[in-house]
């Protein structure tokens, strides 16, 4: 199922104050959003993550949405000034040698995918496995993987600019699920599956618009991926 995700609040880790850009802290009560200009509050609860909010609850970026574990996890793996970084009247995930790399783990609709991509030119998604590849079958070919795809993301296809899918949450859910299998056969293809995958991304190359969908892409690793975002490159 393609989990749904409302086009809303966004939760912002960086505000500005004093003209430096600060973390939401209960130390911290208030500071300036850095694209409206407006006063964000620190919202530093037990169960979301820390983030700062406007005082009117309202996101000034309309392609603003919640953020997940995973998804900070990801913007972390870049230097901070190239996180939410500002361009014009939105906030990318993250700007690095003029490439934005925004982060799902929430489908949006196809007219914000096309409007984004068109408004951020040079871009690459990165989607959530564990949301988006449940149904999605890899094999070998030529160097290449194939898949099938039951049940596919059938607006993320529809994207211009490439399309990572981050393997380690499914990684991270057939390890916790190996613990208690029994079944040896299961087991068997639970252990292969998580060595081939682990710290991998597969990068959809191409997509043949069959039923079940099918395409073919490559699986790159978490370093090579992070290397040729650093070294700026860009193949669409």
């Amino acid at each position: 199922m393609e989990v749904v995700c409302s086009e809303g609040v966004g939760e912002m880790r960086f505000a500005e104050k004093n003209g430096n850009r600060i973390f939401p802290s209960p130390l911290e009560k208030e500071a300036i959003c850095p694209l409206c200009r407006s006063p964000v509050i620190s919202k530093c609860g037990e169960i979301k993550i820390w983030h700062w909010s406007h005082k009117n609850n309202e996101d000034c970026d309309n392609w603003g949405g919640r953020e997940t574990e995973w998804h900070l996890s990801w913007k972390k793996k870049f230097p901070q000034e190239t996180q939410e970084f500002i361009i014009e009247n939105h906030r990318a995930d993250v700007k690095i040698n003029n490439i934005v790399l925004e982060f799902q783990s929430f489908s949006i609709s196809l007219e914000n995918i096309r409007t984004r991509e068109e408004f951020y030119g040079k871009m690459k998604w990165v989607l959530n496995g564990a949301v988006f590849a449940r149904n999605l079958c890899l094999r070998d070919k030529n160097g290449f993987k194939t898949f099938r795809w039951k049940y596919p993301p059938k607006t993320w296809l529809n994207a211009t600019c490439p399309i990572y899918v981050d393997m380690q949450p499914l990684v991270d859910e057939w390890v916790e699920t190996l613990s208690s299998e029994t079944d040896e056969y299961k087991t068997h293809v639970l252990r292969k599956k998580i060595l081939e995958y682990s710290n991998k991304l597969f990068l959809i190359r191409k997509v043949y618009p069959t039923l079940p969908c099918g395409g073919w892409g490559q699986l790159i690793t978490k370093e090579v991926f992070l290397q040729e975002c650093k070294d700026g490159y860009y193949k669409n």
